[in-house]
């Protein structure tokens, strides 16, 4: 508990003089019957401008939870000098919480404790209403309760958040008597309870983190709740204050628990954190601690930060809290291990000698480690510091056995000595050979990754990989900072090798666990967002980048270059698969030819998935799956035994689905059958499956009967909605489509565009929410329907009356408009990417634009990355041939171009 009284001062906002008489007449007027609320809009006038003028005078954050606490404070006091002179010595307010820690964000809980005597409830409701009824006017988010000190203690021994928040009382009006009769019992409950305390607030810790994701790298964090935020700090004081009775830095116990460098550090955190909440409270106008991609430009503006070659002042200000979230991870670590250190220091027999184990590992020599009170530790920091090499196998053996959790000393030895991490050490055989062991072969790799973050070190031995820490990349489509997006790809390649997901990704668990070189692997993984390290981007320089890494960790020079390359193109294969026609061998083999072996193939799989589980939230589901699965197995044909087998393996695609609808078919005549069938070419038998060829057969068969000249069949699946449709072809049919779609307010997943020999036009779509919520509803399958047969019917005769989506987040972004030929894509046709700006009924707009231009559209692949849509159209001319004619692609690209700009 803190000091009675907080100490007096100035007041800038208003002189305490006018606070005074305002209040006085206001309480005067409402006494008189002449007024009324009164009081309250004195108070809430004066909130006004104490935030006003803070938020306009002061920039840094512990400043204005200062000057805001002090300002509140005063203003109660103020009004009890008025309302409650007559009982003074019957009542104590105190403040508690974050109001007890001096500390209010604009738009913060006011928590108050009223401390009384024993005595009838209704003569203390009396008593505090006079109080509470002008504060609850004025605005103030008031949080209070009223006991006795006997009542009060006892709440607390049963309440852990009470006890946290008595924890930082102190008294600010009233009777001091009151204030020192609970403050007494209080400190005797604190004292027989530290133990429990402290598990309580470790497991509300990690509660609360898990609630909140389990990470300090949600790219949209919330600045209070999520790991490495306020309350994680507001965590380190507690339990510190809980245990010693006393603010860190007023306890002589202090040295033994937090160095004066640790305590910098961990006031510089505090200092940053609150600048940001202040001014995300000002600018939201209510208590938002969520900072969230629209307002972290005004953030960062507000706090000086500026443009600069390869990154914003949004990312350098996220990179900025993300860096000192980590910070406070490694001090909470070394806290707590130090708390737990003073209690195991009275209990016996824990072990001291080094398992035998651990004794020996890759480097020569036996290690300079210990036990101590069961931690890790040197077992001599002089020779640690050294010999750099020391750090290195302390985090080995703990990767080996993370029972034996690190000896804060030793951390703070590593943190120490990382900027001594030379070339020379990069260079150092043994340290690789260490590495490669904590990389590979750890019982738990990304625990032991993560520490090694905290301390530094993994960043001063792969630089590379210290540029991407706390490093965002800004937009919607990632989840993650860019470090620990890296990490839950190793966490998930472990997995994949343990067999954990073999049900799951059985040919990237049968990749990984039969290869004779999983380094590569691991490394392919850790580094495969290393372009970001890079002052200029580009796939050539990455790729440069991690084979050097790799050659320095023993990787010979084959399987160097194996990792480089697919680490540098890790989304080849999901980009390939998303944006061409699967159905083609000429897509395929180029494919293949890029790719070069199986080697790489193998590798590039296996970072696509860890790539695509990770990313996003919608990055993976059973689509993108299929697909790159489906183009895997394609292209390690190709490489294995040649364009041939590639081409004969199609071949027999076609025949075998056409097999297989004939048997399901079996209750239609033969004539019927042979009739229906040959109206298909293999280009369609190859590209959808037979469930859906004997669902168009019915369709067809329906329609005809019917002499309707359009059909439609919407399906569930999977939480997406299956819509085929059957018409005649015209031109500019996908638009009108897609613009039905489009109208409903829901977006289009994937699109097949086919046309009959017979000039009926079968198109399957994929339809998703916005948002890839579950698509449930019957009514949301009707309109779906509805919409799509009159659009199939008859040409609409005019566009699509578009929906926009309340709070659609694309629009806070840009994405710079980028129209590809791509000439020599396929034999066939034309291909045509273009990519920009999200936004409802961006593909009618395209379609609709090509329509125009007289293009045919073939297929239509559509792909999006949070804000980031990439549609690719492979496109025919009006005679059914491919587009080539130079001006028409002049016509297109600018077109295009047009309506990729419209939305940016």
């Amino acid at each position: 508990m803190t000091s009675k009284t907080a100490s007096s001062g100035e007041l800038s906002y208003l002189s305490r003089k006018s606070l005074d008489d305002a209040l006085r007449a206001a309480i005067e007027a409402e006494r008189a019957g002449q007024d009324h609320g009164a009081t309250g809009k004195v108070l809430k006038n004066a909130i006004t401008q104490l935030r006003r003028q803070t938020m306009r005078d002061v920039v840094r954050g512990d400043r204005i939870a200062a000057r805001l606490s002090k300002g509140v404070e005063e203003m109660i006091v103020t009004l009890f000098r008025h309302v409650g002179e007559n009982v003074k010595d019957e009542i104590a307010i105190c403040a508690v919480g974050g109001f007890g820690r001096a500390e209010l964000a604009p738009y913060s809980d006011v928590d108050l404790l009223f401390l009384h005597h024993e005595q009838h409830a209704e003569e203390l409701t009396d008593k505090l209403n006079d109080i509470l009824y002008p504060l609850w006017d004025s605005g103030m988010k008031l949080g209070y309760s009223a006991h006795s000190p006997d009542s009060a203690v006892k709440f607390a021994k049963g309440d852990i958040v009470a006890r946290t928040a008595y924890l930082d009382m102190r008294l600010l009006c009233g009777s001091a008597a009151l204030y020192d009769e609970f403050a007494a019992a209080f400190n005797k409950l604190r004292k027989r309870t530290v133990p429990e305390f402290v598990a309580a607030k470790l497991e509300e810790q990690n509660e609360r983190q898990a609630e909140m994701f389990e990470t300090r790298y949600l790219v949209e964090p919330d600045i209070k709740e999520a790991k490495g935020g306020l309350r994680d700090l507001q965590t380190i004081r507690w339990l510190y204050k809980y245990a010693y009775g006393d603010d860190i830095g007023k306890s002589k116990a202090i040295d033994r628990i937090m160095n004066a460098t640790e305590r910098r550090a961990l006031a510089k955190c505090e200092r940053f954190l609150w600048s940001v909440r202040a001014h995300l409270h000002d600018f939201r106008g209510r208590a938002d601690e969520k900072l969230t991609f629209d307002v972290q430009p005004e953030v960062a503006k507000r706090l000086g930060y500026a443009d600069r070659k390869n990154m914003t002042a949004a990312e350098r200000l996220m990179k900025h809290y993300f860096v000192n979230a980590v910070e406070i991870g490694r001090l909470t670590r070394i806290l707590c291990a130090r708390l737990e250190e003073e209690r195991t220091k009275r209990l016996p027999r824990l072990p001291r000698l080094l398992p035998r184990s651990l004794q020996q590992d890759e480097a020569s020599g036996k290690p300079n480690l210990r036990l101590n009170n069961g931690r890790l530790d040197f077992e001599s920091a002089a020779r640690a510091r050294k010999n750099p090499r020391d750090l290195f196998r302390l985090f080995r053996a703990f990767g080996r056995q993370p029972k034996f959790d690190f000896h804060p000393d030793a951390l703070a030895v590593v943190s120490e000595q990382t900027p001594n991490v030379t070339r020379e050490i990069r260079r150092d055989p043994e340290v690789a050979k260490l590495f490669t062991g904590i990389l590979c072969e750890s019982v738990d790799p990304v625990r032991v990754l993560r520490i090694m973050e905290e301390t530094g070190l993994l960043g001063k031995y792969i630089p590379s990989f210290g540029s991407i820490v706390g490093r965002i990349d800004y937009g919607l489509y990632r989840r993650f900072t860019l470090d620990e997006h890296v990490f839950r790809c190793v966490g998930l390649l472990h997995q994949i090798r343990k067999g954990k997901l073999a049900t799951e990704h059985p040919i990237a668990t049968q990749i990984v666990q039969r290869t004779d070189n999983i380094l590569t692997y691991y490394l392919g993984v850790l580094m495969h967002e290393a372009s970001w390290s890079l002052k200029e981007k580009s796939v050539s320089g990455c790729e440069k980048l991690v084979t050097r890494v790799a050659k320095r960790l023993g990787l010979d020079d084959g399987q160097a270059s194996a990792a480089g390359w697919a680490a540098a193109r890790h989304l080849l294969l999901v980009r390939t698969a998303e944006r061409r026609d699967l159905t083609e061998s000429h897509a395929i083999s180029a494919f293949a030819k890029a790719v070069g072996s199986r080697e790489k193939l193998d590798l590039m799989l296996v970072l696509s998935v860890c790539h695509l589980k990770v990313v996003g939230i919608q990055s993976w589901d059973e689509i993108t799956r299929r697909r790159i699965t489906e183009l895997y197995d394609l292209a390690a044909l190709c490489l294995d035994f040649g364009d041939d087998a590639l081409e004969q393996k199609l071949k027999e695609r076609a025949k075998s689905v056409k097999r297989e609808a004939e048997t399901r078919l079996a209750n239609w005549s033969k004539k019927e059958k042979e009739a229906f069938l040959n109206r298909l070419d293999d280009s369609i038998l190859r590209s959808i499956n037979p469930d859906i060829i004997v669902r168009f057969a019915k369709l067809a068969r329906a329609a005809e009967h019917d002499a309707a000249n359009a059909a439609v069949v919407v399906t569930p699946r999977e939480g997406d909605l299956e819509a085929i449709v059957y018409t005649d072809d015209r031109s500019g049919l996908l638009s009108d489509l897609a613009g039905a779609v489009a109208a409903t307010g829901m977006s289009v997943r994937t699109v097949q565009a086919l046309t009959t020999n017979d000039g009926k036009a079968i198109d399957v779509f994929i339809i998703q929410s916005p948002d890839g919520a579950p698509l449930e509803d019957t009514e949301q399958s009707r309109r779906l329907h509805q919409a799509l047969l009159s659009a199939a019917s008859v040409k609409p005769k005019s566009p699509p009356k578009l929906r926009r989506r309340l709070g659609d987040r694309r629009e806070i972004f840009t994405v710079e408009p980028h129209v590809r030929i791509e000439l020599d894509a396929s034999k066939d046709a034309m291909v045509v990417e273009a990519e920009g700006l999200d936004r409802p009924g961006l593909l009618y707009e395209l379609t609709a634009a090509l329509a125009d231009e007289g293009a045919t559209i073939t297929s239509a692949h559509v792909a999006t990355y949070g804000e980031r849509a990439v549609d690719a159209f492979y496109l025919h001319n009006d005679a059914g041939r491919k587009l080539s004619d130079a001006a028409a692609l002049k016509r297109i690209e600018k077109t295009l171009l047009s309506v990729l700009s419209a939305g940016s």
